[in-house]
């Protein structure tokens, strides 16, 4: 009641201002100024009375002006094209109704002032100006409408049509590359909280040769009972001093600071926080974004605040972007520091001479032929014991190649270069970053053992590799080592051919390493054929988007999953493929000013958990219909594969598993987690609804 009786009221000010300046028809422009002011501070998430309401005051002027008949084909008109620009505005928003009323103000002026012509041109670009200002300065959650005002629209318009185009034209929703339109839309809606569910079937060609299937029992677990939506934590490292209780087997891959923009880095970390996962820095080096997450502005209750950061955003960034007075941190999750070749974040400038006798009898420095005068990077081992003291560090990756580009180094181009990250990594402006493709401190299984054993001992956390499997005599040579020294890594990443970077060669990426389904049960067998699968955490990384991925990954010998690109899809990538240029769309692949600020973290790093607990849920779920109390008694005996047209073979058969276990692991595993009926409901972590289906 109360807003109808502020409505009307607005509704006859506006018409009793419009008659004192004007006659009849001023009164009526104003009567609906009021109307749709009334209508646009009521209506804070729905259209609906506004929508009614604007098509009654379409029917009333047209019936004034030229009869019965046009006003009834204008109120039928007038009805779809609002739905349409409720849905066209993305899930219901008080801004259409007040910009409306102030482009009927603005066709009013011009009318009356100058011409009827004149009228509609001064709307049309009331509306546009009033959209600009909207999609530039006030709304935060869509990065591609931030960086490119009125633009930006036109990929939204092209959207709705999107589905027919393609269906009638273009591709289908099953044919892009390396992620398809089905899984970017399972991603993005997971991403949202919304509804992820699909109708009609399966579009997967299910029968065609390669495909995976997975089989059920024939007495699931109960999904109402409670122990089934908690899994125990996977101990890493049981034998350091502060071993890792990871309490997910799903979480965030290395992807640095660099690669990747500072907001995109801080959702992230905070994303991983509410999640209850963890994420690796990449082989960029540890910064503060990612212990702090993301920065939660407060600054808006603060004048001077807002006046100086409006006047940073009108001057695009050339007025510095002041430090907001209130601001809090959301906090970072917890993190795996990653160290590469390049050593960033760790590394210690000397010449050959020094490095040699400060590293004599822990590193073998003799397979490559330094100058004595040359200078040469080594590994800073106070800076390490430094960054292993904070509890937020849970441990240690020692990166030995990367899927996307094995054999290369990382690159960083140029063009991503910033006088800020110049002076983090030590490395000098306007020209390309490579990393060394290998690292100087190891050169064999046997020194590479050294120099882990050396950082386990050094940091008192696991410590782990990453490698790119190739010839199948390297893992043998490891679980052969282990077996004879009892040293192991405490966990063991192998990243598939088909991983992502943000730049690599196209050759390296299309042909250089095993994909990942192919590598796992490789390097799970050999551990097996040892003796040794029980001293290390497998990890699989590779192109891994949904829950099926996760559970196939773990049944065919996995431990854990670490995934990238799809949580770089939560965030809001579009797969625009520019993330080696320093113009990604959306923010996330460039340190740019102008297109990051399209990103806000404050929204990203809720969907970026969203996601993650999508993926927590829907592993539960493989397990409930597998007829298993935890991911890791999935074994590929829960697996078949299509062979060849109407044959499936058990993947246990295709990849026999060589010591009689039937894939039966010994993982060291903490207690089942309390009971949180807060955050977890009968199919696992509960998801935080953001955006109406």
């Amino acid at each position: 009641m109360f807003w109808i009786i502020l409505t009307s009221a607005l509704a006859l000010l506006g018409g009793l201002v419009g008659f004192t300046i004007g006659d009849a028809p001023s009164a009526l422009a104003f009567t609906i100024v009021g109307i749709f002011a009334g209508l646009g501070v009521r209506d804070m998430s729905k259209h609906r009375h506004a929508i009614v309401a604007i098509t009654v005051v379409v029917f009333t002027i047209v019936l004034n002006f030229f009869g019965l008949e046009a006003a009834l084909v204008s109120a039928l008109l007038a009805f779809p094209i609002q739905i349409a620009g409720a849905e066209f505005t993305q899930r219901q928003s008080p801004f259409l109704p007040l910009a409306l009323a102030g482009t009927m103000l603005s066709w009013w002026l011009g009318w009356h002032f100058v011409s009827g012509m004149a009228g509609l041109i001064f709307a049309l670009l009331a509306f546009l100006t009033q959209v600009a200002v909207h999609d530039y300065f006030i709304q935060s959650k869509h990065a591609i409408r931030r960086n490119f005002p009125l633009l930006g629209w036109c990929r939204y318009g092209l959207e709705l049509i999107g589905d027919e185009l393609r269906q009638y034209w273009f591709m289908s929703d099953t044919e892009e590359t390396p992620y398809n339109r089905v899984t970017r839309r399972y991603i993005y809606r997971s991403a949202k909280g919304i509804n992820n569910n699909l109708g009609f079937g399966t579009q997967r060609r299910y029968r065609d040769v390669g495909e995976i299937h997975m089989l059920p029992s024939m007495f699931p677990i109960p999904d109402t009972e409670r122990q089934g939506n908690r899994l125990p934590a996977l101990i890493i490292g049981k034998n350091r001093r502060k071993p890792y209780h990871c309490p997910w087997p799903i979480n965030i891959s290395g992807m640095s600071w660099g690669a990747l923009s500072e907001e995109a880095v801080r959702a992230l970390s905070s994303g991983a926080k509410l999640a209850d996962i963890h994420m690796s820095t990449g082989e960029g080096g540890l910064t503060p974004f990612h212990l702090e997450g993301v920065v939660a502005a407060e600054g808006e209750k603060n004048f001077a605040y807002k006046a100086k950061l409006f006047l940073s955003r009108a001057t695009l960034g050339l007025m510095k972007k002041p430090v907001d007075p209130l601001r809090k941190l959301v906090g970072g999750g917890r993190i795996i520091c990653q160290l590469g070749p390049a050593k960033f974040g760790f590394r210690k400038t000397v010449t050959r001479a020094i490095a040699e006798q400060l590293m004599s009898g822990i590193y073998n420095l003799g397979r490559f032929q330094h100058k004595k005068d040359e200078p040469f990077t080594m590994i800073d081992m106070d800076k390490v014991r430094k960054v292993a003291a904070n509890d937020q560090i849970v441990a240690f990756e020692v990166k030995l190649a990367q899927g996307a580009k094995p054999g290369q180094g990382g690159k960083l181009p140029k063009e991503k270069i910033t006088p800020q990250l110049a002076e983090w990594r030590g490395i000098p402006m306007g020209e390309d970053c490579y990393s060394p493709n290998a690292w100087d401190e190891f050169y064999d299984v046997e020194s590479l053992f050294k120099f882990l054993k050396m950082m386990q001992d050094e940091t008192g956390k696991p410590v782990g590799i990453k490698i790119v499997l190739g010839n199948e005599d390297a893992i043998r040579d490891i679980a052969k080592h282990m077996k004879e020294t009892g040293e192991a890594p405490d966990f063991i990443t192998v990243d598939g051919g088909e991983g992502g970077t943000g730049a690599a060669p196209v050759s390296l990426a299309d042909r250089m390493g095993m994909p990942i389904l192919h590598a796992i049960p490789v390097v799970d067998t050999i551990l097996r054929e040892y003796g040794v699968r029980d001293n290390t955490v497998l990890v699989a990384s590779g192109q891994i988007a949904k829950g099926d991925d996760v559970a196939i990954a773990i049944a065919m010998g996995a431990d854990m999953v670490n995934i990238a690109r799809g949580n770089l899809l939560a965030e809001g990538c579009i797969m625009a493929l520019r993330c080696h240029t320093n113009q990604c769309p959306t923010g996330i692949t460039t340190q740019d000013p102008r297109l990051r600020r399209g990103l806000d973290p404050k929204d990203k790093y809720v969907k970026v958990a969203n996601y993650n607990m999508v993926l927590q849920r829907e592993l539960l779920m493989f397990m409930k219909s597998a007829g298993v109390a935890t991911p890791w008694e999935l074994t590929r005996g829960h697996l078949s594969v299509v062979i060849q047209p109407m044959v499936e073979e058990r993947m246990d058969k295709i990849h026999p598993y060589p010591d009689g276990s039937n894939g039966k692991r010994n993982l060291p595993l903490g207690e089942l987690p309390t009971d949180d009926q807060e955050r977890i409901d009968r199919f696992g972590p509960k998801l935080i609804k953001i955006e109406k289906a």
